[in-house]
């Protein structure tokens, strides 16, 4: 059955839905800050998840009318990717004040775009992930994150700011994204490595550990504690 197998292989999917409801529930908190699109990315990921199970599962759903291709999903995970780096990218450069830091993010967000653009000319984006380009753009914004802390720390202001939003979503993106690429490559270059391991398994409670903290951070958050 459907709904068997979509619990069974894809239980993290529903972190996504309630991140999302609690997200919603919890909006006026955030709503004219710099995450005020923050629940529209939560939503394109829970949706984004779902499509790629069904066009993965499924040959009369497909992108591709060629049979060949019927069950190739990588494009949507690849379009994904760009938006959803470009987000948190723009989010960092409303929220830090060092003039110097926000060049970082500048030329941060070139190269993550320059690294999808050269890896189309050595990967297909329709017939696969683009493993390389995320695992770079995944490293910047762990470089960005860092340089929010240091920002926060040459305002003098606490880094342990628990009632911040933000302070809650940088260390659940540092946590995920500072391993996430490493076992996402070994997945797509070193499959004997991801199956020995059961990296897919470790990946999935990382997505979970991650979205738990959004939720913490969610319910935690104070409107006039953001920044």
């Amino acid at each position: 059955m459907l709904t068997i197998s979509f619990i069974k292989e894809n239980y993290y999917m529903f972190v996504y839905a309630v991140t999302l409801f609690i997200s919603l529930a919890t909006y006026r908190k955030y709503y004219d800050t710099a995450l005020k699109y923050f629940p529209i990315i939560i939503a394109y990921t829970f949706f984004n998840e779902v499509l790629g199970f069904l066009v993965r599962n499924f040959d009369e759903i497909s992108f591709f009318s060629n049979i060949k291709y019927s069950n190739y999903n990588d494009v949507i995970y690849n379009i994904y990717a760009i938006i959803f780096f470009c987000f948190f990218y723009y989010v960092y450069y409303k929220l830090i004040e060092n003039k110097n830091f926000k060049k970082w993010i500048i030329i941060s967000t070139i190269i993550s775009l320059l690294s999808y653009s050269i890896s189309t000319l050595y990967q297909n984006p329709l017939e696969t992930n683009l493993f390389y380009a995320l695992a770079i753009s995944a490293w910047l914004l762990v470089s960005i994150i860092i340089l929010y802390f240091v920002d926060k720390v040459q305002q003098k202001e606490d880094l342990f700011q628990l009632h911040n939003l933000m302070f809650w979503v940088s260390f659940s993106l540092v946590l995920f994204y500072s391993i996430f690429p490493i076992i996402y490559v070994i997945g797509y270059t070193d499959y004997d490595t991801w199956i020995a391991y059961d990296l897919k398994s470790v990946l999935r409670i990382l997505i979970v550990v991650m979205y738990s903290l959004f939720i913490i951070g969610f319910l935690k958050g104070r409107k006039l504690a953001f920044r």
